[in-house]
């Protein structure tokens, strides 16, 4: 079933309205569904009323941009845990991220460390990924001791776990080299990344309203207005948002525009230097503009979840549409980034302790 997001000419709306309605209602039904392909199963289990809705009074012209979920900003907006002062979050800062769906920049690594970790960034872009067979920029913590050591930092790690709670998984990370010229990446949102495929969540908290996964940004290159920092709609996480198919807008292969409340002064644009970092929930609608400079932009990030939370649960594959890929997942697994896994609800792996210089900068290999 091919689920790219695009205008379907009208006598394929005309076949697949009345499926979708069908699919509806035996989804209300609860009949089984074990007999049935395995796409229109996922379908079944995975959508719910608000999906089906959206798409169906449209016309398939309008879908939601992945699985619905309302977020409010929580009464106490005190930290999870007590960590050391120097990384400890305020309430008054706890209570800005929790309304505006971001933090940063803080402080992290040296700019000198950052630019020798650069070379090992671009010799990851041209080599295959001992995960998954073919060159990508994903998961590369899996074979980098040195990015796995970033990652660890307690920097990094005591901030997430004032927000998310003592016990953390990393389940999945990135680079992003933004080149020369490179293009802007539109305006996007996810919450359980069902939008990889439109079918699958990646990931099934017990309540979707909640927070229940955190991205961290990295800048290796000072990131500026000029060669394409993040951009952020401030308060956006609340919602997860309609698109509209087709437009000049999209992401990566998709083409859509985003349909949010596009008043200019809830963007804000956070320039980040090398060996800061950014914080926030993929709900907040993010992005970033082009890079009109002639020198590269390249940064990393990591995803955090609760150990409570379930990753790719019984799946041993997944289909990233809007970047073309099939991603197999027997080399995958989580990877503990903080505290102890009790719940062992996902594939896991386990990496060495990173190690680390006299100064506690991570060493390129692993001892």
């Amino acid at each position: 079933m091919n689920l790219h997001p695009k205008v379907r000419p009208l006598w394929q709306r005309a076949i697949a309205l009345p499926v979708l309605t069908l699919l509806m209602a035996y989804k209300a039904t609860r009949l089984p569904t074990f007999f049935l392909p395995r796409d229109i199963r996922n379908i079944i289990k995975n959508w719910d009323f608000k999906v089906y809705w959206v798409l169906i009074s449209s016309g398939l012209t309008r879908a939601y941009i992945d699985q619905p979920c309302e977020f409010k900003v929580p009464a106490n907006c005190e930290p999870k845990v007590v960590v050391e002062p120097k990384w400890r979050l305020t309430e008054k800062q706890l209570r800005k991220f929790y309304e505006d769906g971001f933090i940063g920049p803080l402080d992290a690594f040296a700019p000198e460390e950052m630019a020798d970790f650069r070379k090992d960034m671009l010799d990851a872009e041209k080599s295959v990924s001992q995960t998954y067979g073919f060159v990508t920029p994903r998961d590369r913590h899996f074979e980098n001791p040195r990015l796995w050591g970033y990652m660890k930092h307690p920097a990094i790690t005591e901030r997430l776990a004032q927000i998310l709670g003592p016990d953390l998984n990393v389940w999945r990370t990135q680079m992003f080299h933004k080149p020369p010229k490179a293009p802007a990446i539109q305006f996007h949102q996810a919450s359980t990344f069902m939008v990889e495929d439109y079918q699958v969540p990646a990931l099934h908290p017990a309540n979707r309203d909640e927070i229940f996964q955190l991205t961290v940004w990295i800048a290796v290159d000072d990131a500026t207005h000029e060669n394409g920092c993040l951009d952020f709609v401030k308060g956006s996480h609340k919602q997860v948002h309609t698109v509209k198919f087709g437009g000049e807008e999209g992401f990566y292969n998709a083409a859509y525009s985003l349909e949010y409340d596009r008043d200019p002064s809830k963007v804000v644009r956070v320039p980040c230097k090398s060996g800061q970092f950014i914080i926030f929930m993929e709900r907040c609608i993010h992005g970033s503009q082009a890079n009109t400079t002639d020198r590269h932009r390249l940064a990393f990030n990591l995803r955090a979840v609760p150990t409570s939370l379930a990753v790719y649960p019984g799946v041993k594959k997944y289909r990233s549409v809007y970047n073309g890929g099939k991603y197999h997942l027997d080399n995958w697994g989580v990877v503990s980034l903080r505290g102890e896994d009790r719940y062992m609800l996902s594939r896991t792996k386990k990496l060495a302790d990173p190690s680390y210089d006299s100064q506690g900068l991570p060493l390129r290999k692993a001892a």
